[in-house]
């Protein structure tokens, strides 16, 4: 979870990265020092947002309560029981083709601890083949068996037994699965009990204050959607921290040869051609990326943040909220300094998310779109062109 949690941090751009139109000419840029740089901050007071695109429906409060009630969901172990057609199941399984009269294990036919929801019909949330999931079924914790299954015909892949490759299209498959334990999540009810258990640093106490609290939250980051891309763009680096730079650029190479490595990715340079990146066009990401954290850092230091003080009083508040570990404990996995990066800059990116929202000039209605006027015989060759088109 926290890996997930450090490439946001890497990328350094946060819910603040995000496509967006608005305007900013409320006051000149004045230029702020930071450790990553120094940036011509453009004045994020007064930036345009519009009444429409910044309401939240009910679905989308709901769909927020539920996606942070499943957060704090519990998953309890259970040892005995039989599999239903509901379960989750924790096994391991091992699977054997027959090659010259011999069964043989293959690549990728093994594995240890998966977890399959027999409901779903996944296993580690994806598709097996016909059969696989349902082979547990009826089964108890602690049975181990064997089932016989085939691969379908469509099935792409090959597996290499004694250095010759084969294919495992229409191929029988014999598994044989070991049942460790069943799984049982409870997720919480909404209650005022839950909100004052889980939201004190926020100051709630009721499920009015947390239903406030949650359609605000949604409704500054609609905000956000419609300003930061604009003003961002407003924004001037004038001059880039190199050694940070260089940092950053060799810790998000590291990052990227550990997620890729088993396709190949070597270094950088590999996974720029597999993703038909230049090198040019990576280091203006790069740099992008770090003008991202110059910016975030700027606003603060015009906010008179004190960056340290938010950190040592919010930070484990919000560790153990976001990734169920205090700062100690993600320290130990991540290192000092990795750890106090990300969550510094998550406290700091929601507390400027908050002064550039309630500065807002919110106007009526939705905001402009523009579209070229169209003619009668544009919009006749037009229609006869999507006809072709839908016909070939």
């Amino acid at each position: 979870m926290f890996k997930k949690f450090l490439a946001v941090a890497l990328s350094a751009t946060m819910v603040l990265s995000l496509s967006a139109c608005g305007k900013s000419d409320k006051s000149s840029a004045v230029s702020v020092d930071t450790d990553y740089g120094t940036v011509k901050l453009a004045s994020y007071k007064g930036l345009t947002a519009y009444e429409d695109d910044s309401k939240v429906t009910d679905s989308e409060l709901q769909s927020a309560i539920d996606s942070d009630l499943s957060k704090h969901a519990k998953t309890e172990t259970i040892k005995k029981g039989k599999v239903e057609k509901d379960s989750t199941v924790v096994f391991d399984f091992e699977g054997k083709i027959e090659v010259n009269g011999k069964k043989v294990k293959f690549d990728g036919g093994s594995a240890q601890d998966s977890t399959a929801d027999i409901a779903k019909s996944t296993v580690n949330g994806s598709p097996m083949i016909d059969g696989f999931v349902d082979a547990l079924k009826g089964h108890k914790v602690g049975d181990k068996f064997t089932k016989k299954l085939k691969f379908p015909k469509t099935y792409t892949q090959t597996t290499t037994v004694n250095k010759k490759s084969i294919k495992l299209a229409n191929k029988p498959v014999w598994f044989t699965y070991t049942i460790k334990s069943l799984q049982k999540t409870t997720t919480p009810e909404l209650t005022d009990a839950f909100v004052k258990e889980n939201y004190k640093t926020e100051g709630l106490s009721s499920v009015k204050s947390y239903k406030e609290y949650q359609k605000k939250e949604l409704k500054y980051n609609k905000i956000m959607n419609q300003v930061w891309q604009n003003y961002f763009a407003k924004c001037k680096v004038s001059k880039y921290n190199k050694d940070y730079l260089d940092k950053y650029s060799k810790e998000v190479e590291s990052q990227i040869v550990a997620q890729y490595s088993s396709y190949g990715v070597t270094d950088i340079k590999t996974y720029l051609q597999a993703c038909n990146l230049s090198e040019d066009d990576w280091n203006k990401q790069l740099k992008d990326s770090v003008k991202s954290k110059i910016v975030i850092y700027a606003i603060a230091k015009q906010e008179k943040i004190d960056v340290d003080k938010l950190y040592k009083d919010e930070g484990d508040a919000f560790a153990k909220k976001n990734y169920g570990s205090d700062i100690k404990t993600l320290t130990k996995s991540y290192g000092e300094d990795t750890v106090k990066e990300t969550v510094e800059l998550n406290l700091i990116v929601t507390k400027i998310r908050d002064v550039i929202c309630e500065n807002i000039e919110m106007k009526k209605g939705a905001a402009p779109t523009t579209k070229a006027p169209e003619t009668t015989a544009a919009t006749t060759e037009k229609t006869e062109t999507t006809a072709a088109e839908t016909k070939k």
